[in-house]
């Protein structure tokens, strides 16, 4: 497997390695946008491309960071429910993996995140005493919102029941 590290230029990459590099870092700042450390992503998109669960030193080494902070950020990944730790027969060490039904956990997880900020409008378009302009933002909102909703959950539904029946 092709080793990242953050700093590319101190090796010269082979171009199935530079690839591998450029789609393990682009997945990283993607995730950093939605609030994650980029040395979670990092680890995320070095997990995702692996055939097999990886250590916590092969994960630190792989992405050149230290076993700390990959320690930290694995056990964050853990908890967002996108990958799980497994345990290898005769071996004390942890290793990491990406969870098989990646799609369906990362979907649940995002219309879990709307749903909140969905209540927090309806909240407010109960409770607040706000011009009839704002009101109507509000309102507006809620309706596309529930509109989307159910696109959405529909086709999480349709994505769950062909996961099941594979």
């Amino acid at each position: 497997m092709p080793v990242l590290r953050p700093a590319i230029a101190r090796r010269k990459p082979d171009s199935k390695t530079a690839h591998f590099d450029e789609f393990v870092e682009r997945l990283a700042v993607a995730m950093e946008a939605d609030g994650l450390p980029r040395i979670a992503g990092r680890i995320f998109g070095l997990l995702l491309l692996s055939e097999e669960a990886l250590s916590l030193d092969s994960i630190a080494e792989s992405i050149g960071s230290s076993k700390a902070s990959a320690s930290v950020n694995t056990r964050l990944l853990e908890q967002r429910g996108l990958i799980e730790q497994v345990s290898l027969q005769g071996d004390r060490r942890d290793y990491y993996r990406s969870v098989s039904n990646l799609f369906v956990r990362t979907m649940e997880q995002r219309l879990a995140k709307w749903q909140r900020f969905h209540a927090i409008v309806n909240d407010g378009i109960e409770q607040l005493d706000v011009s009839p302009a704002i009101r109507g933002r509000l309102k507006n909102f809620e309706k596309e919102y529930e509109s989307m909703r159910e696109v959405l959950s529909a086709a999480l539904l349709r994505c769950q029941m062909r996961k099941r029946h594979s």
